[in-house]
C-alpha cells in the first residue's frame, strides 16, 4: 500500500465528523495540508483518531446537542452555564475534541494547528512522555509536605538552568500556581525592594511609586497583575470601586525602544521610582 493510500484513513474520519454537523465556522487546514502533514508528523494522525473516539462518544451522549448542530451555536450553549471573563472577539471559533503536539481536531472535523497556545508551549498538548508519568498515583503534596519529588525537580531545573555558563543562577525556586499568581508574587518581591529604595535613608528616598507596563498588555486577574493590565483596564476603571482614582501605572508602546526611554526620564524628571 502506498503512503498516500495509508494515510487517506485519517481523513475519511475527518469526513464523517463533517458531515454529521452543520454550518462550520472555522474550516482548519486543508485536506491536501493534512495528508501533507500526516505524512511528516505520527501526531496528527493520534490527535484525529483520539478526535473521532470522542466525537462517536459525544454524538451518543449529546445527539440533539452536537449532531447537525452549527459551531457557532455549539459553542455558545457549551459555555451558557459559565461566566467568560475573555473578550468575546479572543473566544476560540471552535470546540476542541482531541489534541496532541500541535494540532487539534475540533468538534466539526477540522484540523487546527495550535500555533499561538499550549501547542506551542513545553511539549505541546498530550506529551506521551507526562501522560505516562502522570498515570502514577502520584502523593498530592504541595510545598508544605516535603517530597523527594521536589528534590528531583529541584537537581533536574539546577541541572538544566545555567548550563551553558556551567553553573546554575539561582538559590531557591518559588512554585506557583498559575501565571497570575507568579506575576503576584514577583510583584511583592518588586514592592519590597521598592520600599527599601523609597524610605527614609534610601536611595530613591521620597519618591511616588509608580509601575510600568506595556500598552494592552493582559498580566493576570489577581489585583497587583490587574493594576497593570491595559488591556483590561478601561473596564476596570469604569466598574470597579478600588480602582478609581488610581495613578501608579506608566504604559509605553511595544517595541519601542526612544518611547521607553522616555517614560524613564519622565519619571525621573517627576521624581517617580518605578
Amino acid at each position: 500500500m502506498q503512503t498516500g493510500e495509508a494515510q487517506a484513513e485519517p481523513l475519511t474520519l475527518l469526513h464523517e465528523m463533517r458531515s454529521s454537523v452543520g454550518v462550520i465556522e472555522t474550516p482548519g487546514l486543508h485536506d491536501s495540508e493534512i495528508l501533507s502533514f500526516l505524512e511528516t508528523d505520527p501526531k496528527l494522525s493520534l490527535a484525529i483518531r483520539e478526535g473521532f473516539t470522542r466525537f462517536q462518544t459525544l454524538a451518543t451522549e449529546y445527539p440533539e446537542l452536537y449532531l447537525d448542530s452549527d459551531e457557532r451555536n455549539l459553542i455558545t450553549s457549551l459555555q451558557e452555564g459559565y461566566v467568560n471573563f475573555y473578550n468575546p472577539a479572543t473566544v476560540n471559533p471552535y470546540v476542541a475534541l482531541a489534541a496532541r503536539g500541535p494540532w487539534i481536531i475540533t468538534s466539526h472535523g477540522a484540523v487546527v494547528h495550535d500555533n499561538g497556545g499550549y501547542g506551542m508551549l513545553g511539549a505541546g498538548h498530550g506529551p506521551e512522555a507526562v501522560m505516562q508519568s502522570m498515570s502514577g498515583n502520584w502523593v498530592m503534596a504541595n510545598v508544605m509536605t516535603a517530597s523527594f519529588s521536589q528534590k528531583r525537580l529541584d537537581d533536574r531545573l539546577r541541572k538544566e538552568l545555567g548550563h551553558t555558563r556551567g553553573w546554575c543562577p539561582f538559590d531557591k525556586f518559588i512554585c506557583m500556581n498559575s501565571g497570575s499568581e507568579s506575576v503576584t508574587v514577583s510583584l511583592r518581591i518588586a514592592d519590597v525592594n521598592a520600599k527599601l529604595m523609597t524610605q527614609k535613608g534610601g536611595k530613591h528616598e521620597g519618591k511616588t511609586i509608580k509601575i510600568m507596563a506595556v500598552e494592552q498588555g493582559f498580566h493576570g486577574r489577581t489585583d497587583r497583575p490587574a493594576q497593570m493590565s491595559h488591556s483590561c483596564k478601561g473596564k476596570y476603571d469604569k466598574h470597579l470601586a478600588s480602582f478609581q482614582k488610581r495613578d501608579n501605572l506608566i504604559l509605553v508602546p511595544a517595541n519601542d525602544v526612544p518611547s521607553l526611554e522616555k517614560a524613564f526620564e519622565d519619571a525621573a524628571a517627576q521624581n517617580v521610582f518605578i
